[in-house]
């Protein structure tokens, strides 16, 4: 009894995985990692641009407790507009048929390009978010961006190494970070807002609470419309 009940609790839970990833993937199995036999819910590129988004939140978190508002140095900028043209170049070149890629340089590219994104609105949040903020920039010494770019390395390797066991967390580990991402996003969209800017003198506080409940609305509904839309497009 107790095995069918969890059984089944997997079984929805595996359904609700699939339907964020057809939210936001065109699901082409070739074009999915496979990791111990479990094909990510998502293709090699938005695995990547989801997982390094969650993963470089994580460690920006981390690293970062000195609540700086300004955007990286120049030299830095540079690095990451080139992490987000890899992003880019990669996926026209391979579908124009200029060359063939390959899952491992989706996933590359993806994941470079999501912990760009990350780390350009991090010092948004950052600023919106905090009431008092430290007019610092991101990565002002390049000791700690040297850490943030071996922890993305290791992070891409372990992933491409496709270890059997770690088949089943990295299935949920994307939908998790698929759902962060949009999360993040949102959040920093509705820090925006005047009524919601500048309330917090702390990470976790009661002025988080209010536009992280809009942020997952928002998402809902963003995952809802592109669920319906691409719905739509395979029935045509």
């Amino acid at each position: 009894m107790f095995s069918e009940w969890k059984d089944k609790k997997i079984s929805v839970i595996n359904s609700l995985v699939e339907i964020i990833g057809f939210s936001v993937c065109h699901q082409i199995s070739i074009r999915s990692i496979d990791i111990g036999g479990i094909i990510m819910p998502v293709c090699a590129r938005c695995c990547g641009f989801y997982s390094g988004a969650f993963i470089a939140a994580v460690i920006l978190f981390i690293i970062f407790r000195k609540k700086e508002s300004e955007l990286p140095p120049k030299y830095i900028l540079v690095i990451l507009g080139i992490f987000f043209l890899s992003f880019v170049v990669d996926g026209i070149a391979s579908n124009s048929g200029i060359y063939n890629t390959n899952n491992n340089l989706r996933f590359i590219t993806g994941t470079l390009f999501g912990s760009s994104i990350i780390t350009i609105l991090y010092p948004v949040f950052t600023f919106q978010y905090y009431r008092n903020t430290k007019k610092e920039r991101l990565f002002g010494t390049p000791f700690k961006f040297i850490i943030f770019l071996v922890i993305i390395i290791v992070f891409i390797i372990i992933t491409l190494l496709r270890l059997d066991f770690l088949g089943r967390f990295y299935y949920y580990f994307t939908a998790f970070s698929i759902l962060f991402t949009f999360y993040f996003i949102n959040l920093t969209l509705f820090l925006l807002v005047p009524a919601f800017s500048k309330k917090s003198t702390k990470l976790m506080s009661r002025y988080l609470i209010l536009p992280s409940v809009l942020s997952f609305a928002l998402l809902s509904v963003e995952l809802y419309a592109d669920y319906m839309f691409h719905k739509i497009i395979n029935t045509i």
